[in-house]
């Protein structure tokens, strides 16, 4: 028998349908009027699964009306058809054609999940011409993303490293700003460390939220706009200019390279050492290649040599060489990385790109590579464990953003 209740009909005059923030309503040129309530999507695709921990309301819109209303506590699964989304529950299709369904918990305790994760806010799927398939978006206040985002991306820190948290929390809740405000980029923010590692309710840490609480509002600006504030987990030493590890991108004078004074040594991924026989290296430099458009399939040829050139500003490599009897073929700053990979950890990539290589040779051939490296991370911006270094010689968290962030305030943005 289907838990799900649909709501009488007379139910829906006396409900107050409340705008939605999309990112496209967020403003452009300056924060007045900035909402918190921000769209992080999950996922997108062809069929969505949600459950529910309580009791959950679902709004279904046809068009721009709301239509109809459902109570859940089971599972539930949102499918694309052609016509429209339909919701399926244990005793089959509930109902079908709709545009777009908000999930709301109906209780303070309560809580709409998806992949063993519960959010804040509300889950909303929309339907999608372009791409074909249904979109999954959390609408969240600002301040619980950012009490979900910390955990995954500074971990468990004790009070000694509070200072951290707090540059942490404001560095994310800046981030996130300047993800969905700012007109050079996408306008939208993705629950994965192409953004910020977002992961919901259940990973929050009483500690971590504390600091989100005690900065509330505040961001990271320079010249009145909210910055992009990218951080990483070890800087090795120094941090980069912007321009230096993404060539495509212009320089930007609060991303100068700073000298860490090596507040982050202490990480135990501060060095590291990685060993790469010709084998490894064929295989996973051809795939790389020819994925990313540079060679045909088949035509790489066997590696004869392999090289690399050093920024001796940032003393990161900025350029790789890898020669075949079909060509050269040319890798640039962060992204050797993903080219070359990482033996010891298959699907990973290079920690960083501040290294040295030795190759190895048998008669003037290559046999293979060793690479010695520190740092963690891209190099960009704030680095995490100096900022916990910092933290833990009594240093404080608006000094901590001012030292990693050049030319910089920190203002309340509501």
């Amino acid at each position: 028998m289907s838990s799900i209740k649909k709501a009488i009909f007379s139910v829906l005059i006396l409900l107050v349908i409340v705008p939605i923030l999309r990112a496209e309503d967020l403003p452009s040129n300056n924060l007045k009027g900035f909402k918190r309530e921000i769209p992080v999507e999950l996922f997108e695709g062809q069929e969505i699964p949600l459950g529910v921990r309580g009791e959950a309301v679902l709004e279904c819109y046809r068009g721009t009306k709301l239509s109809e209303i459902y109570y859940y506590n089971s599972n539930v699964v949102f499918k694309f058809q052609e016509n429209g989304i339909e919701i399926d529950d244990e005793d089959g299709p509930l109902t079908y054609g709709l545009t777009e369904v908000h999930c709301k918990p109906r209780q303070d305790s309560a809580f709409v999940t998806y992949g063993n994760h519960a959010y804040h806010g509300y889950l909303k799927i929309v339907y999608e011409e372009s791409p074909k398939g249904i979109l999954l978006v959390n609408v969240v206040d600002i301040e619980d993303y950012v009490k979900g985002v910390l955990p995954g991306e500074i971990g468990d820190r004790t009070a000694e490293e509070y200072e951290a948290v707090k540059a942490q929390a404001v560095a994310a809740r800046t981030y996130a700003v300047w993800k969905l405000t700012d007109q050079e980029t996408s306008g939208k923010l993705a629950p994965t460390i192409a953004d910020q590692l977002y992961t919901g309710v259940d990973s929050e840490k009483d500690l971590l939220s504390k600091g989100v609480d005690e900065t509330e509002g505040e961001i990271i600006t320079y010249k009145e706009r909210p910055i992009s504030a990218y951080y990483h987990a070890v800087c090795g030493g120094w941090t980069s200019p912007i321009e230096k590890v993404w060539p495509e991108k212009h320089h930007i004078a609060y991303l100068e390279g700073v000298d860490d004074r090596d507040y982050c040594a202490w990480a135990k991924s501060y060095s590291w050492a990685e060993s790469f026989t010709l084998s490894h290296l064929q295989e996973t430099l051809e795939k790389y290649f020819i994925e990313k458009g540079k060679c045909q399939e088949g035509a790489f040829g066997p590696i004869k040599d392999i090289d690399f050139m050093v920024d001796k500003e940032t003393g990161r490599m900025k350029s790789m060489q890898v020669k075949t009897p079909t060509g050269v073929y040319k890798e640039l700053a962060d992204r050797i990385r993903w080219a070359l990979g990482r033996p010891s950890a298959p699907g990973a990539i290079l920690p960083s790109t501040k290294f040295r290589a030795e190759k190895e040779m048998d008669g003037g051939r290559l046999t293979g590579l060793k690479i010695m490296g520190v740092g963690n991370g891209h190099g960009v911006g704030m680095c995490q464990c100096g900022a916990i270094g910092q933290s833990r010689l009594g240093h404080k968290y608006s000094d901590i953003i001012k030292y990693y962030y050049k030319h910089i305030k920190i203002v309340k943005a509501y």
